[in-house]
Parts: C-alpha cells; sequence; structure tokens
C-alpha cells in the first residue's frame, strides 16, 4: 500500500482509529496524535483532531473532562459505551466491505472502447 492511499484510509476512518486508541484507555489531544502518528505513520494536525473530539463527544461517543497533573491543565478524553459500540460497528463494516483474501478486486466494467 503507497503512503497515500494509507494516508487516505487513516483520514477516511479517522472517528474509527481514535476511538480505538481510546479503547486502549484515557488520553488527551497530543497523545491522541502522537499515538496516531506511531501506529498509522500519518500525521494528523490538531486543527483535524480538535474538531473531530468535539464533535465526538457532542455524540457522546467520547467524554471529556479538563486535568491539572501539573501545572498544565489537559482535556483528557474516553470512549463511552455508545462510541464502544459505534466502533465495534464500524470496523465490522469495513471488514465487510473488503474483498476476502485471495478473491481478488473486481474494479467494474473498464471505459467504453
Amino acid at each position: 500500500m503507497t503512503k497515500a492511499v494509507a494516508e487516505r484510509m487513516v483520514k477516511s476512518f479517522l472517528d474509527l482509529f481514535v476511538l480505538s486508541l481510546l479503547n486502549d484507555g484515557a488520553k488527551h489531544g497530543y497523545e491522541l496524535m502522537r499515538e496516531l502518528k506511531v501506529r498509522t505513520e500519518t500525521r494528523i494536525g490538531a486543527g483535524t483532531l480538535y474538531p473531530l473530539l468535539y464533535e465526538l463527544e457532542e455524540r457522546q461517543l467520547v467524554s471529556a473532562e479538563w486535568m491539572s497533573p501539573t501545572r498544565r491543565s489537559r482535556r483528557v478524553y474516553r470512549i463511552t459505551e455508545k462510541g464502544s459500540k459505534h466502533m465495534e460497528q464500524g470496523f465490522r463494516g469495513i471488514t465487510r466491505l473488503l474483498p476476502k483474501p485471495g478473491a481478488g478486486v473486481n474494479p467494474g466494467p473498464g471505459p467504453s472502447p
């Protein structure tokens, strides 16, 4: 898979990737950006991640609270039960869409001669 295809997949399903990371435990935004970079080799900026986190919170897929472990406050995100169900359904749906190994992909009809 090329880097461009991998980046497009990550960005297309970013909500599921974020929920999956939160399924491993609560994290703040910068931790999520770092983990996404390490696991997917795709850089997700704050301008993409934070609006998504706010949307996920509005949809009650994550919950958030302000924490102050040191002098700097951070908003820590946790996946909710509703978020876990959404993540499972999303990954199940992706799996159904993917061809079975060895089955090949039918690209559909080609251009007319």
